[in-house]
């Protein structure tokens, strides 16, 4: 049976699917009792840098530094790399209830791990994760470390592991090309999750922007390749959507209150789509 010397040792050298390995199936109760000693040390590990060694990390540090030398003693072992940021991540996620890992933040840099990852600990709390994830974003779309590869929340909604997240967040977050890049890329992404498109994207006629993420601002920001005339008629177009739903949807974003920047963006594309 895997204990918290076994996970101290997958920690230090970047192990992280083994930690997971380790973790998954167990308890949750019993899950945070094993992982709770090593916090300090995964702390350490996310504190340090990219490519930094043990050694080099104590020889720059600051007198005075939180927790001090001892804090990373044997955090990590050879050239500090991603491998150890996942392992530490997944430690921390370990320790938590769902709800308090749900703001932990990066997620693991690896995206196919952190697709499986969280599924695997969290199960039916699932939705917990992503409700959270979408709220965050909707707090500050431009908070870049936090936000980073949450994304992959998109892939558990259209694998149906999880309903599609309520707030709002989560459709500011595909308008501002979190989960795909822009005009022809993300309406070929779109095209490859209907689920999503369905459940989520379609939102944006119900959805007012914010500073940071809306209609107005993605078209702003994707130069030759914007939303209105590249994404809504691509999707008309392999018909997922009609000229109806765009019309309709559009009338009831302009009889909003929404700011006047944000109307007319849907006048826009009202016209665009008039007979």
């Amino acid at each position: 049976m895997t204990g918290s010397d076994d996970l101290r040792s997958m920690l230090a050298t970047g192990r992280f699917r083994a930690v997971a390995e380790a973790l998954v199936g167990l308890e949750a109760a019993r899950r945070r009792r094993l992982c709770r000693p090593l916090v300090g040390q995964a702390r350490a590990v996310l504190d340090a840098s990219l490519e930094s060694t043990v050694a080099t990390w104590l020889a720059d540090l600051r007198e005075g530094y939180p927790g001090g030398r001892e804090r990373f003693v044997g955090a990590w072992r050879g050239r500090l790399g991603t491998q150890h940021w996942d392992a530490a991540t997944t430690v921390l996620l370990g320790a938590r209830t769902t709800a308090q890992a749900a703001k932990v933040w990066p997620v693991p840099a690896d995206s196919d791990f952190t697709v499986w990852l969280y599924p695997a600990l969290f199960g039916d709390e699932l939705a917990v994760v992503t409700e959270q994830w979408a709220a965050d974003f909707a707090t500050n779309p431009k908070h870049w470390d936090r936000n980073r590869g949450r994304e992959v929340m998109f892939e558990w909604v259209e694998a149906g592991l999880v309903p599609a997240p309520s707030h709002d967040g989560a459709v500011l977050m595909l308008l501002d090309g979190w989960a795909p890049d822009g005009g022809r890329e993300q309406l070929g992404w779109l095209l490859e999750h209907p689920v999503v498109t369905e459940q989520v994207f379609r939102r944006i006629f119900t959805t007012p922007g914010i500073k940071g993420a809306s209609t107005a601002q993605a078209d702003s920001q994707n130069d030759g390749e914007p939303l209105r005339t590249v994404v809504i008629p691509g999707l008309v177009a392999a018909g997922v959507w009609d000229r109806e739903l765009v019309r309709a949807g559009a009338q009831t974003a302009l009889a909003s209150t929404w700011p006047a920047y944000q109307r007319r963006w849907f006048a826009r594309l009202a016209d665009d789509f008039a007979d």
